[in-house]
């Protein structure tokens, strides 16, 4: 039987809540107002600082603390509730299969991995469009465990049906999640961070051997 997640999954779990709960209640008056604007001016991603960057302008220190910091903020509760769910899922497989260690350089390395493929690939103009959320760092906790399945297939000569039809599964969420909520107004997805992501921890998971039995099974 498997354990609950760890304490440190909680952890930063209460984290995403807590900032979430306090930036809402500001929205609502029932804490100081324009707490949502400026922890998203401080410690949002900007494709337009990452422009500027590019550019060899100069930008503010917060935008190099935001490749790791975006994760911990969240566009709302229905959006908080998708990313801390399925971070409690994933990070307890994660700590399992490579230590809490493991769990925290991969989920910081592919949400910096996010955001620098968002601002590679997103062309988001002149606006100061933040993008915020975990959610890179996930879809890099879904790389790092489809690299682990394929290397175990591959040493064992296994049929890579359920492999390929998974892979085909996590192109279709984003599909619709990307459908979804851009015509609902939610502000879309950063599908380019999921990709950002997902291509991190697959590469990551080249450095890590997770413990026998923790990394392979249906994601």
């Amino acid at each position: 039987m498997k354990a609950g997640a760890p304490a440190i999954v909680w952890t930063m779990a209460a984290l995403f809540v807590g900032i979430e709960a306090l930036l809402a209640a500001s929205d609502l008056g029932l804490a100081p107002q324009g707490l949502r604007f400026e922890a998203y001016r401080s410690f949002a991603f900007f494709d337009l600082w990452f422009a500027a960057f590019l550019a060899g302008q100069n930008v503010p220190i917060n935008f190099y603390l935001s490749f790791f910091t975006h994760a911990f903020l969240h566009g709302g509760f229905l959006h908080l509730a998708m990313n801390t769910a399925v971070f409690l899922a994933l990070g307890a497989h994660m700590c399992r299969a490579v230590g809490t260690g493991g769990m925290l350089a991969i989920f910081f390395a592919t949400a910096a991995a996010g955001a620098l493929a968002f601002g590679l690939i997103a062309d988001t103009g002149l606006a100061f469009v933040p993008m915020v959320g975990c959610s890179g760092a996930l879809f890099g906790f879904l790389g790092a465990m489809k690299r682990w399945e394929w290397r175990y297939i591959s040493a064992h000569e296994l049929p890579k049906k359920r492999f390929w039809s998974t892979m085909g599964g996590i192109v279709l969420v984003n599909l619709l999640l990307s459908v979804s909520f851009g015509a609902t107004g939610g502000g879309g997805v950063a599908w380019e961070a999921h990709l950002g992501g997902f291509v991190g921890g697959w590469l990551a998971a080249g450095l890590l051997t997770p413990r026998r039995g923790t990394a392979i099974g249906p994601i």
